[in-house]
């Protein structure tokens, strides 16, 4: 709910800016109250947050007891949008898609159509990048609590994808040193993190999720690093050939989460007294679901991603038994004993 009104705000502030910017006559904190079907209260900070933006948003003399408030003198200059901005907004109507806010997908085309429309003398070159970024970024789950991530790091990728160019960059990685590890010379190693190690790598899109991730060729193959954990990264000037056959939506979708290994197809029954929640659950793209005589719900979908598609059947509880594959069935069983010895005094 908290992240539906943060993006509902976003949008209602950039269309209030471009209604300030359309009309003449400006608008009323009355007109604001039912667009956007807020409190006066909310209109009145609506309205203070574009003048705070724009100083050339300001009181407007017409004949007329009611205050209004628009643009006078120079305008918002839209040419100051570039492809990353488009390509945001773009974003921003994905995200709107996941948490449900689908009327708001249409506010945001306007904007989008009226910053193009502004950028006619440019259209060509600036549809041609918001393409190539749009291809090369992705959702891969559902938006929730995630890392914090450098702009500086996010920038250079998008430069890399845009100009085809090879990315360096240190990463630390999540694996740590086993306590009988060891190294050459035979000595036990310290439990820590492992060192960071230097990438050298061709970015292919980035996927934002919980975690927020590069896709990414390195030794000829394809890898994922968690980008709260790249650091020192630049733009090499060496060119590379991007994957002909590479799609980031397919490999999104190819996995349950963001983990990738062999797929598997997967059986699962849920009790029918949570069938009202079950059907309307979106578990995977390829998911099918058939109810039974009894009403429980037998879902079957194809995926890789073990390790996600078991944190994700601990959470429904009891309501749900692994019906197939087996070794799924079985992984759950010893990851449950796991969770259950942690506990044990």
């Amino acid at each position: 709910m908290k992240d539906e009104f943060r993006y509902e705000r976003i949008l209602n502030i950039i269309d209030l800016i471009m209604t300030m910017q359309s009309n003449t006559l400006g608008v009323s904190l009355k007109e604001i109250q039912e667009s956007y079907n807020v409190s006066r209260r909310t209109a009145q900070r609506m309205k203070d947050i574009v003048m705070s933006l724009y100083p050339q948003v300001t009181e407007l003399q017409v004949n007329s007891k009611i205050k209004r408030w628009g643009f006078k003198g120079k305008p918002v200059n839209l040419f100051d949008f570039n492809s990353d901005d488009i390509t945001n907004l773009e974003n921003i109507k994905e995200l709107c898609k996941i948490n449900n806010l689908s009327d708001k997908i249409s506010v945001l085309n306007k904007v989008i159509e009226s910053i193009k429309s502004a950028n006619n003398s440019n259209l060509t070159t600036l549809e041609n990048d918001i393409e190539a970024l749009m291809e090369c970024e992705g959702y891969a789950v559902r938006q929730g609590a995630n890392f914090n991530v450098d702009n500086k790091i996010l920038s250079t990728i998008r430069m890399a994808l845009k100009s085809m160019k090879k990315l360096q960059f240190n990463y630390q990685a999540k694996d740590y040193f086993d306590l009988n590890e060891k190294n050459i010379a035979g000595y036990r190693i310290q439990k820590g993190l492992k060192p960071k190690k230097t990438i050298k790598a061709e970015p292919l899109g980035i996927l934002y999720g919980e975690r927020h991730f590069l896709v990414a060729k390195n030794d000829g193959k394809i890898k994922q690093y968690l980008l709260h954990r790249i650091s020192d990264i630049k733009l090499l000037d060496e060119y590379y050939t991007p994957v002909s056959d590479f799609n980031l939506k397919e490999w999104a979708n190819s996995s349950f989460g963001i983990f990738h290994d062999k797929p598997i197809s997967v059986k699962l029954k849920f009790k029918k007294e949570i069938a009202h929640d079950v059907i309307k659950y979106n578990f995977h793209p390829t998911q099918r679901i058939k109810q039974q005589k009894n009403g429980a719900l037998v879902v079957t979908f194809t995926s890789s991603g073990t390790k996600s598609i078991l944190w994700n059947i601990f959470k429904w509880g009891t309501n749900v038994e692994i019906i197939a594959p087996k070794s799924l069935k079985k992984q759950y069983v010893g990851y449950l004993k796991d969770v259950q010895n942690l506990y044990l005094i």
